[in-house]
C-alpha cells in the first residue's frame, strides 16, 4: 500500500542519497491541488467551472475571465493552520502548524469591442497569483518500549555490508563502496551499529544485548519523533478570455508554477536507565533534512456557454505541468554513553536534478442563476495520479521503476465541488460550499478521501464610478484524517503501531476594487 502504513519514516530508513529517491510520494505531493483562490470562490466550494466571474476561478476556468463585465484587482491575504493528534506506546501527543500567505492577488482588465450582441462583444487580460498547493504540516510522537528499537531495525537493514566500506576517512567513500545507506553509515561510525563476533558484515544495535546466540533489546527506551513540513506551490497565470455575443465565453492560460517544499525530521531513542544496556548506551538521535525547489509550466483552456439566462454550462482541460526539480538533503545523528562518549556526524549535502509531468486535468459544470437572489453551482472534475511521470536529466530510463511504482499505487481521483451564494441585500451576501475528493490511492477506502466545507460573507459599496467590496471565508476539514504509522520497520519483532489524526482549517480575506 502506498498509505504510510509501514512506517512514516521512510525517507529516514532509505538511502538518503541514492541517485533516484523519488517515489509516488512525490509525484502525488507536487500532482496535487486544493486551490485556494478568493475568499469568494473558496467559500462557493471553488465551484466555479461554469460560474466565472470570480478570480479564484480563473486557474479552474479559463473562460472565467471572460464573464467579466468591468476591471478589477484585488489580494487575498490568508492564514492557514495544521493539527495533529497522534497515539503511540500507550501516550498521545499533538502538535500544530500555523502559517501567514497570499492565497490570491491580481488583477483582471475587460476591453469592449464596441459590437453590443454579436461576434466578440469583450475580450479580457488577466494576470493571477493563486496558491494552487500548502505543505505547513507537523507531527510529534512519544512512547515508552522496551521490546524494540529503531537502532534494531538499522542493523537488520545494514545486514550484509561489509563494515570495513563504511569507515569514514580521507581514503574512502563510504557511499559508493559500501552500497550502505547513509543511516547505516553514520551508525557505524558513531558506535551505534557494532559486529557480531566473527563477522563483517552482521550487525548488532547499541540498544540491544547478546546472550550467547540471542539478541534483544536490554532495556526500555524513551522512543521521540517530530516532523515539521513547508511550502507552497504557487501559480503565476497570465490569462486571455473573449466574450462572443453575450452567450459564449471562451479564455487561455499560461501557467508558470514555483514549487518550494521543505521537509524536517528527528527521531531520538534515551535508555531510562543506561546500566541495563551491555553497551553503556545513554541516548541517540537521527535527524533528516530535505528541501525540494523548481518550476513548472501548464496550459488551461476553458468555455462557458448560456443556453438561457439562469443556466450556465461549463468545462475546462489543463496539460500536464511540466516540472524542474531541485532536491537537496543530508542525514545526521548523534550519539551519547553512559562512559562519557559522544560522537555528532552528518552526511555530505546529496543534490539532484529531475523533471516531473503531472497529469491531465478536466473540469465540467453547471451553475443556475436565481434572479437576484443567488446562484448554486456544481463541478465535476477528474485527474488520473497514475499517470504521472519521472523523467531524469542525465540517465536514459532511469525512472522505469519508479513510474511503474507509481502507476500501480495511485488512480484516478473524482473531485466534486458545489458552492451557493444568497444575496441578502443588494450590498451582503452569504456564502456556503463543499468539496470532496476521492481516494488517490488504487487500493484506497473512504477513509483516506478528503472533506472541505467553507462558509462566508461579503460586502460591496459603491465609491462613485468604482467599487470596493471585501469577502471572508473560513474553510474546514470536516473529516479528521486517520493514518497508522510504524516509526521504522519491523524486524524479528514488529514495530510498534500507531494512529495519527490530523485536521485543517484557513482562513481567507478578499480587498478588491472593480472599475
Amino acid at each position: 500500500m502506498l498509505k504510510k502504513i509501514t512506517t512514516i519514516t521512510a525517507a529516514i530508513l532509505c538511502t538518503a542519497a541514492a541517485a533516484f529517491a523519488q517515489n509516488a510520494y512525490d509525484a502525488l505531493r507536487y500532482s496535487e491541488r486544493f486551490t485556494e483562490g478568493t475568499a469568494r470562490s473558496v467559500a462557493m466550494g471553488n465551484a466555479f467551472t461554469a460560474l466565472g466571474g470570480d478570480m479564484g476561478g480563473i486557474t479552474i476556468n479559463p473562460a472565467s475571465s471572460a464573464v467579466y463585465r468591468y476591471s478589477e484587482f484585488l489580494l487575498t491575504p490568508s492564514v492557514a493552520g495544521t493539527s495533529s493528534s497522534a497515539s503511540y506506546l500507550g501516550s498521545s501527543t499533538s502538535d500544530n502548524k500555523t502559517g501567514f500567505g497570499i492565497a490570491n492577488i491580481g488583477y483582471v482588465g475587460s476591453y469592449n469591442t464596441g459590437r453590443k450582441n454579436a461576434g466578440l462583444v469583450s475580450w479580457s487580460f488577466g494576470f493571477v497569483l493563486t496558491k494552487e498547493n500548502n505543505f505547513n504540516n507537523a507531527m510529534k510522537v512519544r512512547g515508552r518500549t522496551n521490546s524494540s528499537s529503531w537502532l534494531s531495525s538499522l542493523a537488520s537493514n545494514t545486514n550484509g555490508i561489509f563494515a570495513p566500506t563504511m569507515d569514514l576517512n580521507s581514503q574512502n567513500d563510504p557511499y559508493w563502496y559500501s552500497n550502505a545507506s547513509w543511516n547505516s553509515i553514520l551508525g557505524w561510525n558513531t558506535s551505534l551499529l557494532d559486529t557480531l563476533p566473527g563477522t563483517r558484515d552482521q550487525y548488532i544495535a547499541a540498544t540491544e544485548n547478546l546472550y550467547g546466540y540471542d539478541i534483544s533489546v536490554g532495556g526500555e527506551l524513551n522512543q521521540m519523533f517530530r516532523s515539521k513540513s513547508k511550502g507552497n506551490i504557487t501559480e503565476a497565470t497570465i490569462n486571455v478570455g473573449g466574450n462572443f455575443s453575450n452567450k459564449f465565453f471562451a479564455g487561455v492560460n499560461i501557467g508558470i508554477q514555483s514549487i518550494s517544499y521543505r521537509y524536517d525530521e528527528i527521531y531520538g531513542e534515551q535508555a531510562t536507565n543506561s546500566n541495563d544496556f551491555q553497551t553503556g548506551f545513554e541516548s541517540f538521535s537521527a535527524a533528516y533534512r530535505y528541501k525540494a525547489t523548481g518550476t513548472g509550466i501548464n496550459l488551461k483552456a476553458g468555455i462557458i456557454y448560456l443556453p438561457t439566462q439562469w443556466l450556465r454550462l461549463g468545462a475546462s482541460i489543463s496539460t500536464p505541468t511540466w516540472m524542474y526539480l531541485s532536491e537537496d538533503w543530508e542525514n545526521g545523528m548523534e550519539a551519547s554513553f553512559n562512559d562519557g562518549y559522544n560522537q555528532r556526524l552528518e552526511s555530505p549535502l546529496g543534490t539532484y536534478d529531475y523533471r516531473l509531468n503531472t497529469p491531465f486535468r478536466w473540469n465540467i459544470g453547471a451553475a443556475l442563476r436565481l434572479g437576484n437572489l443567488g446562484v448554486v453551482s456544481a463541478d465535476y472534475e477528474s485527474v488520473d495520479y497514475s499517470k504521472a511521470k519521472f523523467i531524469s536529466t542525465e540517465f536514459n530510463e532511469g525512472y522505469d521503476a519508479e513510474n511503474e511504482e507509481t502507476a500501480n499505487l495511485l488512480t484516478t481521483q473524482s473531485i466534486i465541488r458545489l458552492g451557493a451564494e444568497l444575496n441578502v441585500s443588494p450590498v451582503f451576501a452569504v456564502r456556503a460550499g463543499y468539496q470532496h475528493y476521492t481516494s488517490p490511492y488504487a487500493d484506497g477506502t473512504s477513509d483516506d478521501a478528503k472533506n472541505i466545507g467553507s462558509l462566508g460573507v461579503g460586502y460591496v459599496a459603491s465609491c462613485g464610478a468604482s467599487d470596493f467590496f471585501v469577502d471572508l471565508t473560513y474553510q474546514q476539514m470536516l473529516k479528521k484524517g486517520n493514518e497508522k504509522f510504524s516509526l521504522y520497520s519491523d524486524t524479528d519483532i514488529p514495530a510498534p503501531a500507531g494512529t495519527n489524526k490530523t485536521n485543517a482549517w484557513k482562513l481567507l480575506l478578499t480587498l478588491g476594487f472593480r472599475f
